[in-house]
Protein backbone atom coordinates (compact mmCIF):
# COMPACT_ATOMS: atom_id res chain seq x y z
CA UNK A 1 0.00 0.00 0.00
CA UNK A 2 1.27 3.25 -1.10
CA UNK A 3 0.35 6.20 1.87
CA UNK A 4 1.00 9.52 1.84
CA UNK A 5 1.08 11.22 5.74
CA UNK A 6 0.49 14.54 5.75
CA UNK A 7 1.29 16.02 9.24
CA UNK A 8 2.07 19.60 10.21
CA UNK A 9 5.78 20.57 11.16
CA UNK A 10 7.13 21.86 14.24
CA UNK A 11 10.45 22.69 13.10
CA UNK A 12 11.89 20.74 15.41
CA UNK A 13 12.48 23.43 18.38
CA UNK A 14 10.84 21.59 20.86
CA UNK A 15 9.28 17.97 21.20
CA UNK A 16 5.85 17.73 18.98
CA UNK A 17 4.41 14.39 20.44
CA UNK A 18 2.18 14.17 16.78
CA UNK A 19 5.50 15.05 14.63
CA UNK A 20 7.21 12.11 16.53
CA UNK A 21 4.27 9.46 16.57
CA UNK A 22 3.79 10.63 12.47
CA UNK A 23 7.29 9.57 12.55
CA UNK A 24 7.52 6.26 14.03
CA UNK A 25 4.34 5.39 11.97
CA UNK A 26 5.56 5.97 9.49
CA UNK A 27 9.26 3.95 9.71
CA UNK A 28 7.40 1.52 11.64
CA UNK A 29 5.15 0.84 8.24
CA UNK A 30 8.18 0.96 5.97
CA UNK A 31 9.94 -1.56 8.15
CA UNK A 32 6.86 -3.35 7.64
CA UNK A 33 7.41 -3.17 3.99
CA UNK A 34 4.81 -0.66 2.95
CA UNK A 35 5.46 2.65 0.81
CA UNK A 36 4.85 5.27 3.01
CA UNK A 37 5.87 8.84 2.77
CA UNK A 38 5.75 11.97 5.04
CA UNK A 39 4.45 15.37 3.36
CA UNK A 40 5.28 18.20 5.76
CA UNK A 41 3.12 21.25 6.17
CA UNK A 42 3.85 24.50 7.62
CA UNK A 43 7.38 23.98 8.85
CA UNK A 44 10.01 21.52 8.11
CA UNK A 45 9.92 18.11 9.76
CA UNK A 46 14.09 17.32 10.36
CA UNK A 47 13.83 13.86 9.64
CA UNK A 48 11.53 14.25 6.48
CA UNK A 49 14.16 17.73 5.45
CA UNK A 50 14.61 17.59 1.70
CA UNK A 51 12.79 14.88 0.51
CA UNK A 52 9.70 15.62 -0.24
CA UNK A 53 8.71 19.86 -0.75
CA UNK A 54 6.80 21.74 2.35
CA UNK A 55 3.85 22.34 1.50
CA UNK A 56 1.30 25.20 2.85
CA UNK A 57 4.39 26.98 3.66
CA UNK A 58 4.14 29.13 6.88
CA UNK A 59 5.42 32.58 5.50
CA UNK A 60 3.19 32.04 2.52
CA UNK A 61 0.34 30.79 4.45
CA UNK A 62 0.17 34.11 6.39
CA UNK A 63 0.72 36.27 4.00
CA UNK A 64 -2.11 34.75 2.27
CA UNK A 65 -4.46 35.68 4.93
CA UNK A 66 -3.32 38.90 5.92
CA UNK A 67 -2.70 40.61 1.92
CA UNK A 68 -5.45 40.76 -0.42
CA UNK A 69 -4.53 39.88 -3.74
CA UNK A 70 -1.40 37.57 -2.35
CA UNK A 71 -2.96 34.74 -4.33
CA UNK A 72 -1.43 36.35 -7.71
CA UNK A 73 2.44 36.47 -6.59
CA UNK A 74 4.23 34.61 -9.55
CA UNK A 75 5.44 31.16 -8.19
CA UNK A 76 8.57 31.44 -8.49
CA UNK A 77 8.53 34.41 -5.46
CA UNK A 78 6.59 31.97 -3.51
CA UNK A 79 8.81 29.01 -3.95
CA UNK A 80 11.60 31.32 -2.49
CA UNK A 81 9.42 32.20 0.65
CA UNK A 82 8.94 28.13 0.86
CA UNK A 83 12.94 27.51 1.13
CA UNK A 84 14.40 25.86 3.81
CA UNK A 85 16.72 28.71 5.54
CA UNK A 86 13.19 30.66 5.03
CA UNK A 87 11.25 28.16 7.23
CA UNK A 88 13.66 27.53 9.75
CA UNK A 89 13.77 31.47 10.47
CA UNK A 90 9.67 31.67 10.68
CA UNK A 91 9.94 28.45 13.10
CA UNK A 92 12.07 30.50 15.69
CA UNK A 93 10.20 33.05 15.55
CA UNK A 94 7.66 33.86 18.85
CA UNK A 95 3.91 32.62 17.50
CA UNK A 96 4.77 30.22 15.06
CA UNK A 97 3.36 27.52 17.05
CA UNK A 98 0.85 29.69 19.10
CA UNK A 99 -2.99 29.11 18.08
CA UNK A 100 -3.59 33.09 19.93
CA UNK A 101 -4.25 35.39 17.14
CA UNK A 102 -4.23 32.72 14.30
CA UNK A 103 -8.11 32.38 14.22
CA UNK A 104 -8.99 33.64 11.20
CA UNK A 105 -5.79 31.65 9.36
CA UNK A 106 -7.29 28.51 11.33
CA UNK A 107 -10.77 28.55 9.84
CA UNK A 108 -9.44 30.03 6.16
CA UNK A 109 -7.27 26.50 5.95
CA UNK A 110 -10.32 24.50 7.57
CA UNK A 111 -12.25 25.70 4.37
CA UNK A 112 -10.26 24.64 1.78
CA UNK A 113 -10.70 25.15 -1.75
CA UNK A 114 -12.88 28.42 -0.40
CA UNK A 115 -10.14 29.68 1.83
CA UNK A 116 -7.61 32.54 1.01
CA UNK A 117 -4.83 29.68 0.71
CA UNK A 118 -6.60 27.74 -2.28
CA UNK A 119 -3.80 27.80 -4.14
CA UNK A 120 -1.52 26.20 -2.01
CA UNK A 121 -4.62 23.27 -1.71
CA UNK A 122 -4.75 23.13 -6.06
CA UNK A 123 -0.58 22.55 -5.66
CA UNK A 124 -0.52 20.11 -2.90
CA UNK A 125 -3.01 18.04 -4.64
CA UNK A 126 -1.36 18.53 -8.05
CA UNK A 127 1.58 16.68 -6.22
CA UNK A 128 -0.51 13.83 -4.99
CA UNK A 129 -1.79 13.38 -8.28
CA UNK A 130 2.02 12.94 -9.38
CA UNK A 131 2.78 10.72 -6.80
CA UNK A 132 -0.04 8.63 -7.07
CA UNK A 133 -1.12 7.62 -3.05
CA UNK A 134 -3.23 4.65 -2.24
CA UNK A 135 -4.52 6.56 0.89
CA UNK A 136 -4.32 9.91 2.49
CA UNK A 137 -3.79 10.04 6.20
CA UNK A 138 -4.13 13.50 7.74
CA UNK A 139 -2.28 14.27 11.19
CA UNK A 140 -4.88 16.34 12.98
CA UNK A 141 -8.23 17.18 12.12
CA UNK A 142 -6.95 21.07 11.71
CA UNK A 143 -6.42 19.93 8.41
CA UNK A 144 -9.53 18.65 7.28
CA UNK A 145 -9.84 21.47 4.69
CA UNK A 146 -7.46 19.01 2.26
CA UNK A 147 -9.95 15.93 2.53
CA UNK A 148 -12.36 17.27 0.01
CA UNK A 149 -10.11 17.74 -2.98
CA UNK A 150 -8.25 15.19 -2.08
CA UNK A 151 -10.97 12.70 -2.23
CA UNK A 152 -12.62 14.03 -4.85
CA UNK A 153 -9.90 14.57 -7.37
CA UNK A 154 -7.92 12.00 -6.51
CA UNK A 155 -10.43 9.41 -5.90
CA UNK A 156 -9.04 7.90 -2.46
CA UNK A 157 -9.92 7.45 1.08
CA UNK A 158 -9.04 9.96 3.44
CA UNK A 159 -8.38 8.88 6.87
CA UNK A 160 -7.37 11.22 9.81
CA UNK A 161 -5.77 11.22 13.17
CA UNK A 162 -7.45 13.05 16.50
CA UNK A 163 -4.71 14.10 18.55
CA UNK A 164 -4.49 17.79 20.41
CA UNK A 165 -6.96 19.55 18.36
CA UNK A 166 -8.90 20.85 21.19
CA UNK A 167 -5.78 22.19 22.95
CA UNK A 168 -5.58 24.35 19.57
CA UNK A 169 -8.76 25.48 19.56
CA UNK A 170 -9.74 26.55 23.01
CA UNK A 171 -6.44 28.56 23.40
CA UNK A 172 -8.82 30.78 21.18
CA UNK A 173 -11.60 33.44 21.81
CA UNK A 174 -14.97 31.60 22.90
CA UNK A 175 -16.39 33.01 19.28
CA UNK A 176 -13.49 31.31 17.07
CA UNK A 177 -13.81 28.15 18.99
CA UNK A 178 -17.53 27.56 18.26
CA UNK A 179 -16.92 28.79 14.34
CA UNK A 180 -14.16 26.80 14.08
CA UNK A 181 -15.80 23.24 15.48
CA UNK A 182 -18.60 23.93 13.32
CA UNK A 183 -16.14 24.18 10.36
CA UNK A 184 -14.33 20.72 11.51
CA UNK A 185 -18.20 18.69 12.27
CA UNK A 186 -18.66 19.98 8.44
CA UNK A 187 -15.92 18.72 7.04
CA UNK A 188 -15.56 15.70 8.61
CA UNK A 189 -17.92 14.23 6.68
CA UNK A 190 -15.00 13.88 3.95
CA UNK A 191 -13.43 11.29 6.35
CA UNK A 192 -13.48 7.72 5.64
CA UNK A 193 -12.35 6.69 9.02
CA UNK A 194 -10.91 9.17 12.16
CA UNK A 195 -8.06 7.46 13.82
CA UNK A 196 -8.32 8.73 18.08
CA UNK A 197 -5.04 8.46 20.10
CA UNK A 198 -6.98 7.06 22.93
CA UNK A 199 -10.63 5.93 23.96
CA UNK A 200 -10.56 8.64 26.40
CA UNK A 201 -10.19 11.35 23.48
CA UNK A 202 -12.10 9.49 21.16
CA UNK A 203 -15.15 10.16 23.21
CA UNK A 204 -14.35 13.73 23.70
CA UNK A 205 -13.98 14.43 19.64
CA UNK A 206 -17.00 12.52 18.96
CA UNK A 207 -19.25 14.65 20.79
CA UNK A 208 -17.40 17.94 19.36
CA UNK A 209 -17.50 16.98 15.54
CA UNK A 210 -20.46 14.75 15.70
CA UNK A 211 -19.12 12.15 14.89
CA UNK A 212 -21.10 8.29 15.08
CA UNK A 213 -19.13 5.75 17.10
CA UNK A 214 -18.35 3.42 13.62
CA UNK A 215 -16.62 6.69 12.34
CA UNK A 216 -13.73 6.86 15.00
CA UNK A 217 -11.14 3.99 15.73
CA UNK A 218 -8.64 4.21 18.60
CA UNK A 219 -4.85 3.54 17.24
CA UNK A 220 -2.72 4.40 19.89
CA UNK A 221 0.86 5.83 19.33
CA UNK A 222 3.76 2.91 19.96
CA UNK A 223 7.25 3.37 20.58
CA UNK A 224 10.23 0.67 19.42
CA UNK A 225 10.50 -0.97 22.22
CA UNK A 226 13.08 -3.75 20.84
CA UNK A 227 15.71 -0.49 20.25
CA UNK A 228 15.60 -0.34 23.94
CA UNK A 229 17.06 -1.73 26.64
CA UNK A 230 16.20 -0.33 30.61
CA UNK A 231 19.25 1.28 32.41
CA UNK A 232 19.89 0.99 36.12
CA UNK A 233 18.72 4.09 38.01
CA UNK A 234 20.79 7.21 38.56
CA UNK A 235 22.79 6.57 41.90
CA UNK A 236 21.31 10.04 43.06
CA UNK A 237 17.81 10.94 42.67
CA UNK A 238 16.36 13.01 38.97
CA UNK A 239 13.09 14.20 38.30
CA UNK A 240 12.81 14.31 34.87
CA UNK A 241 10.96 16.50 32.23
CA UNK A 242 10.53 15.59 28.60
CA UNK A 243 8.09 17.86 26.87
CA UNK A 244 8.17 21.47 25.39
CA UNK A 245 9.35 23.57 27.73
CA UNK A 246 5.72 25.55 28.17
CA UNK A 247 3.57 27.07 31.32
CA UNK A 248 0.87 25.01 29.69
CA UNK A 249 2.31 21.67 30.00
CA UNK A 250 3.26 21.77 33.76
CA UNK A 251 6.66 23.14 34.16
CA UNK A 252 5.84 26.01 36.54
CA UNK A 253 4.03 23.31 38.49
CA UNK A 254 7.40 20.47 38.70
CA UNK A 255 9.75 23.65 39.18
CA UNK A 256 7.64 24.54 42.85
CA UNK A 257 6.83 20.76 43.56
CA UNK A 258 11.00 20.47 43.18
CA UNK A 259 11.72 23.64 45.56
CA UNK A 260 8.89 21.95 48.25
CA UNK A 261 10.62 18.38 48.44
CA UNK A 262 14.09 19.91 48.51
CA UNK A 263 12.80 21.13 51.64
CA UNK A 264 11.85 18.01 52.61
CA UNK A 265 14.69 15.50 55.18
CA UNK A 266 15.84 13.30 52.65
CA UNK A 267 15.62 14.67 49.46
CA UNK A 268 19.37 16.92 50.02
CA UNK A 269 20.55 15.61 46.74
CA UNK A 270 17.61 15.42 44.54
CA UNK A 271 18.27 17.16 40.74
CA UNK A 272 15.94 18.20 38.46
CA UNK A 273 16.15 17.60 34.68
CA UNK A 274 14.07 19.58 31.96
CA UNK A 275 14.50 18.76 28.71
CA UNK A 276 12.49 19.03 25.71
CA UNK A 277 13.36 22.50 23.93
CA UNK A 278 11.16 25.60 23.53
CA UNK A 279 10.00 28.13 21.28
CA UNK A 280 10.44 31.70 21.89
CA UNK A 281 7.29 32.38 23.48
CA UNK A 282 8.53 30.10 26.39
CA UNK A 283 11.92 32.45 26.38
CA UNK A 284 10.39 34.98 29.56
CA UNK A 285 8.72 32.17 31.35
CA UNK A 286 11.82 30.11 31.56
CA UNK A 287 13.89 33.16 32.61
CA UNK A 288 11.48 33.49 35.55
CA UNK A 289 11.93 30.15 36.10
CA UNK A 290 15.72 30.52 36.49
CA UNK A 291 15.50 33.43 38.88
CA UNK A 292 13.29 31.69 41.16
CA UNK A 293 15.54 28.87 41.21
CA UNK A 294 18.37 30.96 41.86
CA UNK A 295 16.08 32.14 44.81
CA UNK A 296 15.49 29.02 45.97
CA UNK A 297 19.22 28.48 46.17
CA UNK A 298 18.72 25.66 44.19
CA UNK A 299 20.09 26.87 40.71
CA UNK A 300 23.24 24.27 41.40
CA UNK A 301 21.07 21.40 41.64
CA UNK A 302 19.03 21.96 38.02
CA UNK A 303 19.43 21.89 34.76
CA UNK A 304 17.30 22.79 31.87
CA UNK A 305 18.30 21.67 28.30
CA UNK A 306 16.54 24.84 26.31
CA UNK A 307 18.06 23.58 22.80
CA UNK A 308 15.95 20.04 20.96
CA UNK A 309 18.01 17.83 19.68
CA UNK A 310 15.21 14.74 18.65
CA UNK A 311 17.48 12.00 18.90
CA UNK A 312 19.12 13.14 22.24
CA UNK A 313 16.12 11.45 24.12
CA UNK A 314 17.66 8.19 24.04
CA UNK A 315 20.30 9.65 26.34
CA UNK A 316 17.82 11.91 28.71
CA UNK A 317 15.18 9.60 29.17
CA UNK A 318 17.03 7.29 30.68
CA UNK A 319 18.94 9.16 33.21
CA UNK A 320 15.75 10.23 35.36
CA UNK A 321 14.84 8.18 38.63
CA UNK A 322 11.16 9.45 37.92
CA UNK A 323 9.26 11.45 34.62
CA UNK A 324 6.58 13.72 35.53
CA UNK A 325 5.14 16.19 33.21
CA UNK A 326 2.55 17.35 34.72
CA UNK A 327 0.04 18.93 32.66
CA UNK A 328 -2.56 20.28 34.07
CA UNK A 329 -5.45 19.75 31.87
CA UNK A 330 -4.11 16.17 31.07
CA UNK A 331 -3.28 15.13 27.54
CA UNK A 332 -4.86 13.43 24.98
CA UNK A 333 -1.93 10.65 24.84
CA UNK A 334 0.76 11.67 26.49
CA UNK A 335 3.97 9.71 24.20
CA UNK A 336 6.44 10.93 26.77
CA UNK A 337 4.92 7.99 29.11
CA UNK A 338 5.50 5.57 27.03
CA UNK A 339 8.70 6.60 25.68
CA UNK A 340 9.74 6.81 29.83
CA UNK A 341 8.53 3.60 30.74
CA UNK A 342 10.14 1.75 27.60
CA UNK A 343 13.24 2.45 29.61
CA UNK A 344 11.99 1.37 32.84
CA UNK A 345 11.87 4.71 33.74
CA UNK A 346 8.60 5.30 36.22
CA UNK A 347 6.19 8.17 35.88
CA UNK A 348 4.12 10.25 38.20
CA UNK A 349 0.80 12.18 35.89
CA UNK A 350 -2.05 14.12 36.34
CA UNK A 351 -5.61 11.85 36.90
CA UNK A 352 -6.47 13.95 33.80
CA UNK A 353 -7.05 13.10 30.12
CA UNK A 354 -5.65 9.77 28.91
CA UNK A 355 -2.98 9.64 31.45
CA UNK A 356 -5.44 6.94 33.62
CA UNK A 357 -6.09 4.89 30.44
CA UNK A 358 -2.66 4.74 29.72
CA UNK A 359 -1.31 4.16 33.06
CA UNK A 360 -4.02 1.62 33.62
CA UNK A 361 -2.62 -0.75 31.26
CA UNK A 362 0.62 -0.22 31.55
CA UNK A 363 1.03 -0.05 35.61
CA UNK A 364 4.19 1.76 35.19
CA UNK A 365 2.85 4.58 37.36
CA UNK A 366 1.22 6.69 39.65
CA UNK A 367 -1.70 9.28 38.98
CA UNK A 368 -1.99 12.60 40.87
CA UNK A 369 -5.03 14.24 41.59
CA UNK A 370 -4.25 18.01 40.20
CA UNK A 371 -3.59 20.16 43.09
CA UNK A 372 -1.02 22.09 44.54
CA UNK A 373 2.75 22.09 43.85
CA UNK A 374 2.96 20.23 47.51
CA UNK A 375 0.38 17.91 46.46
CA UNK A 376 2.86 16.80 43.72
CA UNK A 377 5.22 16.59 45.75
CA UNK A 378 3.56 14.52 47.90
CA UNK A 379 2.94 12.18 44.73
CA UNK A 380 6.57 12.19 43.88
CA UNK A 381 8.29 11.52 47.08
CA UNK A 382 7.15 7.83 47.95
CA UNK A 383 8.12 6.96 44.10
CA UNK A 384 11.84 8.82 44.76
CA UNK A 385 12.50 7.57 47.95
CA UNK A 386 11.15 3.99 47.47
CA UNK A 387 13.80 1.44 45.43
CA UNK A 388 11.77 -1.25 45.53
CA UNK A 389 8.24 0.84 44.77
CA UNK A 390 10.18 2.07 41.16
CA UNK A 391 11.52 -1.14 40.91
CA UNK A 392 8.03 -2.63 40.70
CA UNK A 393 6.28 -0.05 38.67
CA UNK A 394 9.35 0.01 36.58
CA UNK A 395 9.14 -3.62 35.64
CA UNK A 396 5.31 -3.36 35.57
CA UNK A 397 5.50 -0.16 32.90
CA UNK A 398 8.08 -1.78 30.85
CA UNK A 399 6.15 -5.38 30.42
CA UNK A 400 3.05 -3.22 29.67
CA UNK A 401 4.29 -0.91 27.04
CA UNK A 402 6.01 -4.21 25.14
CA UNK A 403 2.16 -5.88 25.83
CA UNK A 404 -0.43 -2.55 24.70
CA UNK A 405 2.18 0.07 22.94
CA UNK A 406 5.01 -1.54 20.79
CA UNK A 407 5.19 -0.18 17.38
CA UNK A 408 6.12 -3.19 15.68
CA UNK A 409 3.90 -5.48 16.50
CA UNK A 410 0.78 -3.47 18.16
CA UNK A 411 0.46 -0.16 16.51
CA UNK A 412 1.70 -0.45 13.00
CA UNK A 413 -0.58 -3.73 12.90
CA UNK A 414 -3.73 -1.55 14.22
CA UNK A 415 -2.96 1.01 11.93
CA UNK A 416 -2.98 -1.18 8.83
CA UNK A 417 -6.30 -2.83 10.11
CA UNK A 418 -7.92 1.03 10.36
CA UNK A 419 -6.42 1.90 6.45
CA UNK A 420 -8.06 -1.51 5.57
CA UNK A 421 -11.48 -0.67 6.56
CA UNK A 422 -10.94 2.82 5.31
CA UNK A 423 -10.60 1.43 2.21
CA UNK A 424 -13.64 -0.88 2.53
CA UNK A 425 -16.21 2.21 3.72
CA UNK A 426 -14.19 4.48 1.17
Amino acid sequence: MRVALITPGSGDHFYCENCRRDLDMVRGLQRAGHDVFMVPLYLPIGAAEGSVPVFYGAVNVYLEQVLPGYRYLPGFLRRVLDALPVLRWAAAMAGSTRAKGLEEMTLSVLRGEEGRQAVELDRLVAWLGEEKPDLVHISNALLLGLARRVRQDLGIPVVCSLQDEDTWVDAMPAAARQHIWDCMAERAGDVALFLSVSHAYAAKMRAALRLGPDRVRVVSPGVDTASRQPVSPPAQPVLGYFARLAKSLGINLLVEAFIELCSRPGFEQLRLVAAGGMTADDAANLAGLRQRLATAGLADRVQILEQFEPEKGREILPSFTVLCVPVPAGEAFGLFVIEALSYGVPVVEPNRGAFPEVLERTGGGVLWEVGSPASLADALAPVLRDPACRAELSAAGLAGVRRHFDLNTVAVPALLDAYALAARQA
